[in-house]
């Protein structure tokens, strides 16, 4: 994301990313509290907050749903995937989320992996392991889908919001 040229191109790749950045520093701006303590009520190390308001380090999934949800904002508003924020609302897990979507499409863990390039094992480390999966395949696999990246991990049950830039 360093490389883009505005806040919809899209990603190669999800490091750090100036529009992150800004969006976070706005939409904590106003706390009096500091870093350590609003780390802290999010569930997150001080130095990963300061780090993504510093210089725009996107942080892992896990994290950066943790700080989605803490600010009440949708992840791909904070990537500067899109525009638009919307009301989250967290109703399912990535696990449960991921089992519907490929049961809808009727599509197997194989199928997925090849066409998006990665090992169909992971699969089973998201399933067997309750992992996550990076930010950039969780993109990934919700373009894959259709759905927002909201979505994916059950932070919302509308599959798509405002108009697609991605």
């Amino acid at each position: 994301m360093p490389n883009r040229t505005s806040e919809n191109d899209s990603p190669n790749e999800f490091r750090y990313s100036p529009v992150f950045q800004k969006r976070l520093s706005l939409l904590l701006r106003g706390d009096p509290r500091s870093n350590v303590e609003i780390a802290k009520d999010m569930g997150i190390s001080k130095d990963v907050l300061i780090r993504a308001g510093n210089i725009g380090e996107i942080p892992s999934a896990k994290i950066l749903l943790k700080a989605a949800n803490y600010l009440g904002t949708p992840v791909e508003y904070l990537l500067g995937l899109i525009d638009e924020e919307y009301e989250i609302d967290i109703v399912s897990d990535f696990q449960t989320r991921l089992e519907e979507l490929k049961k809808r499409d009727s599509k197997k863990n194989g199928t997925i992996a090849a066409a998006l390039g990665f090992s169909r094992s992971l699969f089973n480390a998201w399933k067997d392991k309750n992992y996550l999966p990076s930010v950039e395949t969780i993109y990934l696999l919700s373009r894959y889908f259709n759905v927002s990246m909201d979505y994916l991990p059950g932070r919302t049950d509308t599959e798509r919001f405002g108009k697609n830039t991605l």
